[in-house]
């Protein structure tokens, strides 16, 4: 894994303009770590993807976090800060949990896998055509094969205990892929806790970057004839130093 530099990045943004949220985090991976291939990428856990994405964070924008909530108890938008450190709970060198595991629960052994972002795209259309949520789908859809007493069984067959279970089991092999903050109110001390999605995050921060680059890059070229590799090229420093004369 390594570094993007703008030209680089702001490919990935172009490429990912059109696409869903599970997309465009697939691309950043594939562009910061150009050792993997796309399946490799898809198969690869979410808190595996997400270890990566914090990093790719860090590079690019720095530790800092400032994010928004609101107050399910009186709509009070919430502003919180926090640190990447504060959220990396797995690192990219230990995050790559491809294998399989065995659950036993009661004389149920179940073998299974950690949850892909193909998984999560797949419950989520399925989720959205018939209504439901799709949390105990992609517990499921994780379970390689299960059997009772030895026995092989269907996964329709297995108690929901039993698939409690499972997922608890998930989400202690892989606790990247859920990162939550607790938060306070401060209109009304209400207590709550917020998912940090680290996908979603990143690519908000990266689309207004992406935004805020073109327009200095319109700016300096239409004032120096500077091509866009050039103005890219230059560091952030140079490049806002630049356009400050420019509007002056």
């Amino acid at each position: 894994m390594r570094p993007l530099d703008a030209t680089e990045l702001l490919n990935a943004w172009e490429h990912g303009l059109n696409q869903p949220i599970l997309q465009r985090a697939l691309i950043l991976i594939l562009t910061a770590c150009p050792e993997l291939d796309s399946e490799a990428a898809e198969n690869m856990s979410i808190g595996a993807r997400d270890a990566r994405l914090l990093r790719l964070r860090e590079w690019i924008f720095g530790t800092r976090l400032l994010n928004t909530a609101q107050c399910p108890q009186c709509g009070e938008r919430v502003e919180w800060e926090g640190r990447t450190r504060d959220l990396r709970i797995q690192t990219v060198d230990d995050a790559d949990l491809a294998e399989d595991f065995t659950l036993e629960v009661d004389n149920y052994r179940l073998h299974f896998r950690l949850p892909t972002s193909k998984d999560i795209a797949a419950v989520m259309a399925v989720a959205q055509s018939d209504g439901n949520t799709g949390a105990m789908a992609l517990v499921k859809r994780c379970v390689v094969s299960a059997d009772q007493a030895g026995d092989a069984c269907n996964l329709a067959d297995l108690p929901q205990h039993a698939l409690d279970a499972l997922s608890q089991q998930i989400e202690k092999l892989d606790p990247q892929a859920e990162i939550r903050t607790a938060l306070t109110c401060p209109a009304c001390s209400h207590q709550w806790e917020v998912l940090f999605d680290i996908a979603g995050f990143l690519w908000t921060e990266i689309n207004n970057w992406a935004e805020r680059t073109l327009r200095s890059v319109n700016l300096l070229a239409s004032a120096y004839g500077w091509t866009e590799r050039e103005i890219l090229s230059l560091s952030p420093v140079r490049r806002q130093l630049y356009q400050g004369m420019v509007n002056r």
